[in-house]
C-alpha cells in the first residue's frame, strides 16, 4: 500500500524500490525501514512509498519502474544537454518501451511523481501522463505508430514548464494574476522549443504540446479551441494531465483520493473534455485502485485485489479480518455490501504494523 512518508514507522517493509530525483535508486524493494531511513527519505523530498509484502503477487504484473525512470532521464537529457537541434531517438525509444509494457498487459501503480516536489516534478509528471495517455490509446486500439506519436507528445507535453521559474511552479500559496499568466505561456513555449530542438517532429505530436490545455467548452488556453477543433491526441493528454496532477501531492495542496478524482472526471464530459474521451479514460483507471485499503458497509476493512472496467465500484476484495472464514469477496456477488470509503493513513499504518 502507498503511504505518505509522514506516516511511515520503523519496521515497515518496502514493497517497491524508491528512487531519487535523478533516477538513482535510494532503497531497494524489501528493505525494512528504520528511523534513519525514514528521515533520509523525507530529507530527499520523497512524498510517499509503497509498503507491504514485496513478494505479493499484486506486484508481478506492474509496469517496470526502471522503464519509467529511463524515460524520465531520456526526456531530461534531451531537454537539458544541448541547445542545438538533436534527434528524439532516445525519447522515442523510451516511449516504445512503455508501449510494449502496456501491450503486454502491464499496469501502472501510483506514480513517479511521488518522488519529490522540486525541479524533477515536471519530468516525472510527464512520464506518468505518457503512461496514462498510452493506456487510453491502447483501449482505443490505436495503431502502434499512433501510440508512439501519442506517447511522444504526452511525455513532452510540459516541455515549456522547464522555462518557467521554479518559484512560480512550486509556490505554496495562491498564484497572482501575473504568475498565472506566466504559467499559461508554457504550451506555446514548449511548442516553440520542440520545433527549435528537432527537425523530426510530426504535426500530431506537436499539437499535443500546444493544445493539452484546451478545453471542450472553449475555456482553455492558449488558443481557446472548443469541441471537435481539439484533436483526439491532445484531448487524451489533457485528461491524463489533469488526473495525474490532482491525484499527486504538491507543496501547495494535498492530492485528491482516486475515487474523488474519478467522480470529478465523471462529470466533466462535454464541458472540460469530450464525453467519449472521458468515458474511455474512466475505463483505464479505477476509483479504488488495486492495493487500496477500503472500509466496507459491514464495518470490515479490505484490500482491493482486482478491479472491473465496467463495474469500477464493485471490485474483488480481500478481507483483513483474520476471523473471517472466507477472506475474499466479489462485490458483484455481495449485493448487500458496498465500499463506504478509504482507510486514512493513520489507520493504515496500524493495520500494516500488525
Amino acid at each position: 500500500m502507498k503511504l505518505p512518508t509522514s506516516h511511515l514507522a520503523p519496521g515497515m517493509r518496502l514493497a517497491r524500490p524508491v528512487y531519487g530525483t535523478k533516477g538513482e535508486k535510494l532503497l531497494n524493494q524489501g528493505v525494512e525501514l528504520t528511523d534513519a531511513y525514514i528521515k533520509a527519505l523525507r530529507r530527499r523530498g520523497v512524498l510517499a512509498v509503497c509498503v507491504g509484502d514485496p513478494n505479493d503477487q499484486f506486484y508481478e504484473n506492474v509496469l517496470a519502474e526502471e522503464i519509467r525512470i529511463n524515460a524520465m532521464e531520456a526526456v531530461r537529457s534531451w531537454v537539458e544537454n544541448s541547445a542545438q537541434k538533436k534527434n528524439l531517438k532516445q525519447v522515442i525509444e523510451s516511449v516504445e518501451a512503455i508501449v510494449e509494457e502496456i501491450l503486454a498487459g502491464k499496469y501502472c501503480v501510483s506514480g513517479l511523481t511521488e518522488i519529490c516536489t522540486t525541479d524533477a516534478y515536471t519530468y516525472m509528471h510527464s512520464v506518468d501522463v505518457c503512461v496514462l495517455s498510452l493506456t487510453v490509446g491502447v483501449e482505443l486500439r490505436f495503431a502502434k505508430k499512433d501510440l508512439i506519436r501519442l506517447g511522444t507528445g504526452s511525455i513532452l507535453h510540459d516541455l515549456g514548464k522547464t522555462r518557467i521559474p521554479l518559484e512560480i511552479l512550486n509556490k505554496p500559496g495562491r498564484l497572482t494574476a501575473e504568475e498565472f499568466a506566466e504559467i499559461k505561456k508554457h504550451p506555446v513555449l514548449g511548442y516553440e522549443m520542440l520545433l527549435s530542438k528537432t527537425n523530426e517532429i510530426d504535426s500530431e505530436t506537436a499539437s499535443i504540446v500546444l493544445d493539452h490545455h484546451e478545453r471542450y467548452d472553449g475555456s482553455g488556453y492558449p488558443r481557446g479551441l472548443r469541441g471537435e477543433d481539439i484533436g483526439i491526441m491532445p484531448a487524451i493528454c489533457a485528461i491524463s494531465d489533469v488526473y495525474n496532477a490532482i491525484t499527486t501531492d504538491r507543496v501547495y495542496r494535498k492530492a485528491f483520493p482516486p475515487y474523488e478524482a474519478y467522480e470529478l472526471l465523471m462529470g466533466s464530459g462535454n464541458t472540460m473534455f469530450d464525453a467519449d474521451v472521458v468515458n474511455t479514460f474512466l475505463l483505464c483507471i479505477s476509483p479504488y485502485p488495486i492495493g487500496s485499503l477500503v472500509r466496507l458497509s459491514n464495518g470490515l476493512i479490505a484490500r482491493v485485489i482486482k478491479t472491473r472496467k465496467n463495474q469500477p465500484f464493485r471490485p474483488i476484495i480481500g478481507l483483513l479480518d483474520a476471523n473471517q472464514k472466507n477472506g475474499e469477496l466479489d462485490l458483484m456477488k455481495e449485493n448487500n455490501i458496498v465500499i463506504t470509503g478509504v482507510v486514512d493513513p493513520n489507520e493504515a499504518c496500524a493495520i500494516i504494523a500488525k
